[in-house]
């Protein structure tokens, strides 16, 4: 038997104990599932936080959860007119609890589309 081959093996096992604990030591990595909420449905089902607008696009917005850190965006190319209508009337760096202010924000739009002597 060839002498080389148990300072190999040797060899090898020290590679991934090394490796093993290297890989313990570092830290827990966040989840990276990103959140994106399209529809109605899915923002009022939304867990409730607060959060800051980050970044306002054409048809999509980027927040910041304040209690975690958490990126999610609401909107998208598909989202449904209601959505697309909300994240019109935000601002950037406006800070709110959602998905409450989206419930306001439908409640303003089915007040303003009723027939005015419905008023």
């Amino acid at each position: 038997m060839n002498p080389r081959f148990p300072m190999i093996g040797k060899l090898i096992c020290a590679i991934l104990a090394f490796a093993c604990i290297a890989a313990c030591k570092s830290p827990t990595a966040k989840p990276t599932r990103t959140e994106i909420f399209e529809f109605d449905a899915q923002v009022l089902a939304m867990p409730s936080r607060h959060a800051t607008m980050l970044k306002l696009c054409p048809c999509f917005a980027e927040f910041k959860d304040s209690d975690d850190g958490r990126i999610f965006y609401i909107g998208s190319p598909g989202a449904s007119p209601n959505v697309e209508g909300f994240i019109g009337s935000l601002k950037e760096g406006q800070s709110f609890f959602l998905p409450d202010e989206f419930m306001r924000f439908l409640d303003s739009q089915k007040k303003s589309n009723q027939p005015a002597d419905a008023k």
